[in-house]
């Protein structure tokens, strides 16, 4: 499956739309990814046609839920498609249930509820907030994340600027994180009443309209 190459934000809207799950980078198999369907040069321009900008403006204008949630891969899934994938991937207990049981580190639980109490938090603040600021913490903080994103409990949000203390920008953005449950409410997403089962049998009938076969069947590993 190949699209043409796009120029701007809203052409890249539009595939996103039409496909329901676009990767950053290809790794589903005979799938676009965002880096596919834009010309090389583009990149890192911080110009307005540059997609690495486009990536957080996806989730920041509620056209698609971002995060690692195939594969522990940095994807975009469209508002459409979000509520079943996010009905399929969902654990039956909640976070407090998950860690009651055993079943998730205090670290990951603890990440999790201070995203509750700051939706929109950013990377660094959220370290400095959970205590896990030190360069020791650093696996085991994105071993969390990346957990937490994969049960579709929290998605990226956004960016946001690093200022000084002048107000000008210095050094990189920083990542910022909300509930799954919140950008849904936020963007105006309806959750879906559907069991597991129900959900993939949705999800398995659009995307098996719109994909190769090679890449129905590897998404289904994780859905």
């Amino acid at each position: 499956m190949s699209h043409l190459i796009v120029n701007t934000f809203e052409e890249a809207c539009e595939v996103v739309a039409d496909l329901g799950i676009l990767p950053l980078s290809s790794f589903i198999p005979d799938h676009p990814s965002l880096a596919s369907i834009t010309q090389d040069e583009a990149w890192h321009t911080g110009m307005d046609t540059d997609p690495w900008l486009w990536r957080d403006r996806f989730a920041a204008e509620g056209v698609a839920a971002y995060g690692r949630f195939l594969a522990s891969k940095p994807v975009l899934i469209s508002r459409h498609l979000f509520p079943l994938v996010k009905c399929i991937l969902s654990p039956s207990e909640k976070v407090a249930g998950r860690y009651a049981a055993g079943n998730l580190a205090r670290s990951t639980t603890k990440i999790y509820e201070c995203i509750f109490e700051n939706d929109g938090i950013d990377v660094k603040r959220l370290r400095i907030l959970t205590g896990m600021q030190q360069a020791s913490d650093k696996r085991a903080f994105d071993r969390s994340l990346n957990e937490l994103q994969s049960t579709t409990d929290i998605v990226i949000s956004g960016i946001s600027e690093r200022l000084n203390e002048h107000g000008n920008k210095s050094g990189w953005n920083s990542t910022c994180y909300m509930l799954a449950d919140h950008w849904m409410e936020r963007n105006e997403i309806a959750t879906v009443l559907y069991t597991r089962e129900e959900a993939k049998v949705d999800m398995y009938s659009w995307i098996e309209q719109r994909w190769n076969e090679s890449a129905v069947r590897y998404v289904k590993r994780y859905l």
